[in-house]
Parts: C-alpha cells; structure tokens; sequence
C-alpha cells in the first residue's frame, strides 16, 4: 500500500516549492523554469519524478510547456475575460474539472473492478478500508487513504491504462489534498460510500458497483462546487 504513495511524496516536494516561489515572486509571470537537469540536481529527485511534477503544475495551471522553448510561469489571466471560470481560482477550478472527469471515468472503472478483480484484490482493498476507519479523523492519513483505495480499485481491472489514468487523477488531488479534504468534512459518508464500492465488487455485481462510483463521486463533485463557490468574489 504505502509503494503507491510515496512517489507522490517526492514530486509534491517540487510542486510546493514551485508554487511558493510564485508566491514569494521569486518565478514571475512569463519567467522560464530552470533546466530539467539543474531541477533534479536541486530536489534530488528523478527526471520521473520531476516530469509528474509538470504535470501536476499544468494540471493546476501554474505552468505551461512551450515546444521547444521550455517550461514557464503561466499568466494569471488564463481565462478569457469576464467568463465564468475566471471567477474561479485556477486550483478551483483544475480541481472541478477533474471531478468531473471522475464523474464519467469512476464508475467505469468500478464497474470492471468488479467483473475482474481477484481474492488478492479484494483483500488488499479490504486492509485500505480498516486503515481507513481507524484514522478518519487524520486528513493526510484520510488523503493517502483515498489514493490507495482507487489505486487498488484501478489495479482490480487488471488494466494498465486505468492504473494510470488514476494516478494522473491523484497527481493533481494529492498536491492540493489538504485544501480538497478539508472541505470534505462528511468524514463517515467517505468511509462508508468506499464499504458500499467493495461490497459490490466482492459480489461482482457491475451494475451495482457503478452506481456506488457514482454516488460517490457526484457527492464529492457537489460538495467542492459549493465550496469553492463560497471564495467567488
């Protein structure tokens, strides 16, 4: 379990720093991000590790890659003027857009979890749910918890697009996880909506472990959409 977060761990290292250099205006709007090299000299991290970082800043729109020209500081006004996603702030908002992306790609994935995962499966994600009860009042804990739990869903499927699509999907939740989870603070519905997604898969039932996903994850799509609606301007 813990193998799936701790590669995590290493590129939230550059993330933050990044995005506390933008902060700090030490990385202006416009300015080039160092050299590949000179980045994994000065994180001590592996050109992997460092590549998901760059995804997980475009993901939340603080960068863009230019070919050819490199990686750079991208402007804050991404959206055009007077839209409706401009009121949003950019995490908000790359947040939003991949529970929505969740909303369609979820409940496909839970649904050949089910027709496909095998006894080793349902044990790893039986000992993901235990650790869960046990540390829900932990936000981190409950952060990692998540992580593990769709990844072991992913791996269920015995694809190897879908293991990857959601750890694309956590790149982005696991950078920003203290700001998403603590705006879900129905800790017990969590817990209880990822007993329900087991509980289909274990039976095998397709059908129902679909509408689990989906009551799931429209919850949490709901729930973040108010949030953030409160901090509009």
């Amino acid at each position: 379990m813990e193998t799936d977060v701790r590669p995590a761990r290493k590129y939230e290292k550059v993330v933050g720093a990044i995005k506390d250099a933008i902060s700090r205006g030490e990385l202006a709007y416009g300015d080039a991000l160092p050299p590949e090299r000179a980045m994994i000299d000065q994180f001590g991290v592996s050109r992997g590790s460092l590549r998901e970082a760059f995804s997980v800043l475009e993901l939340l729109g603080l960068i863009e890659s230019k070919p050819g020209s490199g990686r750079f500081v991208r402007s804050p006004h991404a959206f055009p003027e007077g839209s409706s996603a401009g009121a949003v702030p950019l995490e908000s908002s790359a947040v939003l857009e991949l529970m929505e992306a969740r909303r369609i790609l979820d409940p496909a994935i839970a649904s050949e979890a089910a027709r496909r995962s095998s006894p080793s499966d349902m044990t790893r994600i039986r000992r993901i749910l235990t650790s869960t009860r046990e540390n829900l009042d932990d936000l981190t804990h409950r952060a990692r918890s998540d992580f593990d739990f769709h990844m072991a869903l992913a791996s269920a499927t015995q694809n190897f697009l879908f293991v990857n699509i959601v750890r694309m999907e956590f790149n982005l939740i696991m950078a920003t996880h203290e700001s998403i989870y603590g705006l879900l603070e129905d800790k017990c519905a969590f817990a209880d909506e990822h007993e329900a997604l087991y509980e289909a898969i274990t039976v095998h039932d397709a059908n129902r472990a679909s509408a689990a996903a989906s009551l799931h994850i429209d919850r949490i799509y709901r729930t973040l959409l108010g949030a953030f609606a409160m901090f509009q301007p």
